[in-house]
């Protein structure tokens, strides 16, 4: 057997299973769920019955999947009131600045009972530290934010808003990321960066660590729910 694909199906079979950790024991067949940012979390969360609803504030993101969008940014949400029963951030709220998370889940609590907060939690792996320490100083340079927090950290402002927390866990990466898989991710995510204005220092600098060859999992994942009180 060729050992690039036996490395490359162990990867998927892991990347299969972290989706499947990430969503077992949440319920949402049937209910109306909020994603705020339309990503791999949506068809998921189709694939798992939902009612979907995407808050994007940019719709050509959304034009291959046929589901209603709210355009908007989710902190100049339009309605204040119970529309769902459902607020999903998947990977997301790193990506607010960090002086507004409490704003933004305070929001999701007048729209709906229930949050669920999915957020990578970078620590253990040297090289994925190293691997978001680059994104973040890369979005940093055109004016984005990339702040990751730790679990207890969502735990602590989902309780001052108001939710009560019933279930919270830390979905572990086992297997690392396949030289050709990585090298496909940092050429995609440098023309992206190229097209966004990223520095030419973050752009050099994330194909140096691509030719050091680094052993990297993925970030370990946060995954909290909350009831609002």
């Amino acid at each position: 057997m060729n050992m690039t694909l036996s490395v490359s199906k162990t990867y998927f079979e892991d990347v299969k299973r972290v989706q499947n950790e990430i969503w077992q024991d949440i319920d949402v067949r049937d209910k109306i769920v909020i994603d705020v940012g339309v990503g791999e979390s949506t068809k998921k969360l189709i694939e798992l019955g939902a009612r979907v609803v995407v808050v994007e504030n940019d719709p050509q993101r959304i034009k291959e999947l046929n589901v209603p969008i709210i355009i908007c940014d989710f902190l100049n949400f339009p309605f204040q009131t119970r529309i769902a029963d459902i607020v999903v951030f998947y990977f997301t709220l790193h990506e607010i600045n960090p002086n507004f998370h409490a704003s933004a889940l305070s929001i999701a609590s007048k729209i709906a009972p229930q949050v669920i907060i999915v957020e990578p939690f970078p620590h253990g792996c040297p090289a994925y530290e190293e691997f978001a320490w680059i994104w973040k100083n890369a979005m940093q340079s055109i004016g984005r934010f990339e702040e990751y927090k730790p679990l207890n950290y969502w735990e602590t402002i989902l309780k001052k808003v108001g939710f009560k927390i019933i279930s919270r866990k830390i979905v572990n990466w086992k297997v690392n990321i396949p030289s050709d898989v990585l090298e496909d991710i940092v050429r995609v995510t440098i023309e992206d960066w190229k097209k966004k204005g990223v520095s030419e220092i973050w752009i050099d600098t994330l194909q140096k660590f691509l030719e050091k060859k680094p052993k990297m999992k993925w970030s370990d994942i946060a995954v909290i729910v909350g009831l609002f009180l």
